[in-house]
């Protein structure tokens, strides 16, 4: 009897201290190798998810301790990229299209944003401009060589007219509004925030064109031609990505705020944009189109020293997105 009363009291010693030890160092089972990556990270309201991700450590629980890296705009991501400073970027696909031309090694893992609203076309209120028939003549601000001028190439084209029906006048993005304040064009074609700061200069001088889902803009996860462990990274990031996103659907006003903080941006335009943005993953056909049309038009307009198109499946990489979520990925594997 004491026998057996001992070899009890053994076991359940031994469950307890098997109980402890789950309950104290669960990741000893479940331990994930962390890697450190580096992000260059575009300084805009379309980089929201990776704010968020930053702000609640949506990447605690995924193989990735990230390091932000903040730069100004798509492009300067993307060079950051190519140049071997960062291991992923953020960019938009206008600059994916016309990077596609210059033969650069890259891919794109993912889209995570995408607006219908981005690029405005402004005009003078006394005009009385109505459509973008009425701009025939009439002298134009774009930003040439970038989603500003591809987008008022697709707002003539739509009226049976072309870049040649109007006076080009190329402005550095943040130099639109003082071309158009000065009166040295008719209209401008800004992006955000520029379109936001010009409206809030002019106010009621100038008339916001309903423009409304003529071009559809994403921003999108890229890197380098992605080996093994890099997909693997790739996939992490998305994970924390998703949980951002998720916490965006579920708490809108929160993210909001963190995205305030995070540019130091005024709060009115933050709602100025806020409604035209759609955050979600996804690699779809839309996004092929769009790299391929305006990849197209860059040929057209001899805006780069080659004249081929290129194959743009190759700077698409889904393997990362289909760990994630098959279900998002529709395009040819």
């Amino acid at each position: 009897m004491t026998r057996i009363r001992s070899l009890l009291f053994f076991l359940i010693v031994i469950l307890l201290i098997a109980g402890a030890f789950l309950y104290l160092k669960p990741h000893y089972f479940n331990k994930v190798e962390k890697y450190s990556v580096s992000i260059a990270v575009s300084k805009s309201p379309l980089s929201t998810p990776f704010y968020i991700a930053k702000s609640i450590n949506a990447f605690e629980d995924t193989c990735v301790e990230v390091e932000y890296n903040e730069v100004l705009g798509g492009l300067a991501a993307f060079d950051n990229v190519i140049k071997g400073e960062v291991d992923f970027g953020t960019s938009s696909d206008s600059v994916i299209a016309f990077q596609s031309l210059t033969k650069q090694a890259f891919v794109t893992h993912a889209m995570f944003v995408q607006s219908d609203n981005d690029v405005k076309l402004l005009t003078y209120q006394v005009d009385k401009v109505k459509s973008a028939a009425e701009l025939k003549g009439k002298k134009i601000g774009v930003t040439k060589g970038s989603a500003s001028e591809y987008f008022l190439s697709t707002l003539l084209a739509i009226e049976g007219l072309s870049v040649e029906d109007v006076e080009l006048y190329n402005y550095k993005p943040a130099d639109l509004i003082n071309g158009l304040n000065n009166n040295e064009v008719d209209a401008i074609v800004p992006w955000e925030p520029f379109a936001f700061n010009a409206v809030k200069l002019l106010k009621n001088k100038v008339t916001v064109q309903n423009t409304k889902n003529v071009n559809t803009l994403s921003f999108n996860l890229i890197s380098k031609i992605a080996d093994d462990l890099l997909v693997e990274k790739a996939t992490c990031l998305i994970q924390g990505l998703n949980v951002a996103i998720a916490y965006i659907a579920t708490h809108p006003e929160k993210s909001k705020k963190i995205v305030i903080d995070e540019l130091h941006s005024d709060p009115s335009f933050i709602d100025w944009v806020w409604d035209d943005y759609v955050f979600k993953l996804g690699l779809n056909q839309s996004l092929i189109f769009n790299i391929k049309s305006q990849a197209a038009w860059a040929i057209d307009m001899q805006m780069s020293e080659y004249n081929e198109m290129p194959n743009i499946d190759n700077f698409i990489d889904s393997r990362a997105m289909i760990q994630v979520d098959p279900g998002a990925v529709n395009i040819p594997l």
